[in-house]
């Protein structure tokens, strides 16, 4: 099978899984434990970014063309600045656990443990696919992401002694190990070990720090729209409606993912080709397109999800699911239109606009919180979805302008260096 093949079923596999873990959580561990479930998911999707610096945009983009000792010595530097902000960081939680009596549930080591493995996969991931190795890059995130899933749900089923969060946890932190050992499988040539005595590349890091910084409150903005919500639901209605909220979320997140793999990752390279021509006709045209293909397609899968979602829920014999029809349909839309705000984030990066892109993302998070307690406080659970639609909405409509005007800047730029 072609590699790009390949990588798209590996996705495709990826997001069936964890859709199905999803039903599997509800059904047969609870709404409470979905609730801690997505709260530790949505902090191990947030410790990257929080402990990353920015620092990953430099390094995927620093390895291209260099010779694998050179690329090893770089990413050991990277590695550097993770381990020790791991380290702080977990010393400071101890810390605060001591003095307030919290995380004292062995359940905390295991979420612990998954930060550090997801973190150092993350900042491993992505030289590999700077070095266009995404074949081999998205197989180990196949393995850490996706393989335990239908094993610890057929485990879950046949043995009920299993039907924890804990066994949960220890089956992916299994699969990250297991990740590793594949890495260095598919690394086995490279001069790793030798390299390990390198020094540690202070200038590199005082350097990118100090310009990572619109980088890094980017990251975390990104990580914010996708995350926040479920917290602010915690904290206002408590564990129960983060579970309900948390089930819901990973139905309407399932179509964000296709969205990205179908559509916004393919059209990044043909706007930014188009971009570099010497008029903007091609670019316009190809920008249409994708806004076409996009509306169609992601409102398409929405109406299908919802209503395949909606015949599971509602002949399930045993009433297992949660049913809130109107939070699903808010859900459903407002992930049409991230769909809308992720393409024109992307239209934006094929501009070179980075700053602009890293002002919308935080603007997101801010948006997010604010909305989020406003509506929640208000309306309940049905607040988080107004929320996530209104701010799905205010994005497009802000990204769409901003689009338009870099689009009329740039016509009259180079008409203006035509006519010269």
């Amino acid at each position: 099978m072609a590699g790009g093949g390949l990588n798209l079923m590996l996705r495709a596999l990826t997001l069936g899984f964890r859709f199905g873990l999803s039903f599997y959580i509800v059904a047969f561990l609870g709404l409470e434990a979905a609730g801690i479930y997505g709260l530790a998911a949505g902090a191990v999707g947030v410790a990257p970014a929080a402990i990353g610096w920015g620092l990953n945009y430099f390094t995927a983009r620093e390895v291209v063309g260099r010779t694998p000792d050179k690329v090893v010595a770089l990413v050991k530097s990277r590695l550097f600045v993770t381990l020790v902000s791991l380290t702080l960081g977990s010393l400071g939680l101890a810390a605060f656990g001591l003095a307030t009596g919290n995380f004292t549930d062995p359940i905390f080591l295991l979420i612990l443990v998954l930060l550090w493995l997801e973190t150092i996969a993350l900042d491993l991931y992505l030289p590999l696919i700077g070095l266009e190795l995404a074949t081999q890059a998205n197989v180990i995130v196949f393995v850490r992401s996706a393989v335990w899933v239908p094993v610890i749900i057929v485990l879950g089923i046949y043995v009920p002694a299993l039907r924890t969060l804990e066994a949960l946890f220890v089956a992916w932190i299994v699969c990250h190990l297991l990740s590793l050992v594949l890495m260095g499988f598919f690394l086995r040539r490279w001069p790793v070990m030798a390299e390990l005595n390198a020094p540690i590349d202070r200038n590199w890091i005082a350097a990118r720090l100090r310009q990572s910084w619109y980088i890094y409150f980017s990251d975390l903005g990104i990580v914010g729209l996708a995350f926040l919500d479920r917290y602010i639901v915690n904290w206002i209605l408590g564990i129960g409606a983060t579970g309900v909220y948390t089930f819901y979320w990973s139905i309407a997140n399932a179509l964000q993912t296709m969205m990205q793999t179908a559509v916004v990752q393919l059209a990044l390279p043909r706007l930014l080709k188009s971009f570099r021509e010497p008029t903007l006709d091609n670019w316009q045209r190809a920008l249409r397109g994708e806004i076409v293909k996009t509306g169609i397609l992601a409102t398409s899968l929405a109406a299908a999800i919802f209503v395949a979602v909606e015949i599971v829920i509602r002949f399930d014999p045993g009433g297992r699911f949660p049913h809130y029809t109107g939070l699903l349909a808010l859900m459903m839309i407002a992930a049409v239109a991230r769909a809308g705000s992720d393409l024109l984030n992307t239209t934006i990066t094929s501009t070179g606009r980075d700053r602009y892109y890293a002002i919308t993302n935080v603007a997101g998070v801010a948006m997010t919180l604010g909305f989020g307690i406003f509506f929640i406080s208000e309306f309940g659970l049905i607040g988080s979805g107004l929320s996530a639609l209104v701010t799905a909405t205010l994005l497009v409509i802000a990204r769409a302008a901003y689009v338009r005007r870099v689009y009329r800047l740039e016509v009259a730029q180079r008409q203006a260096a035509t006519a010269k």
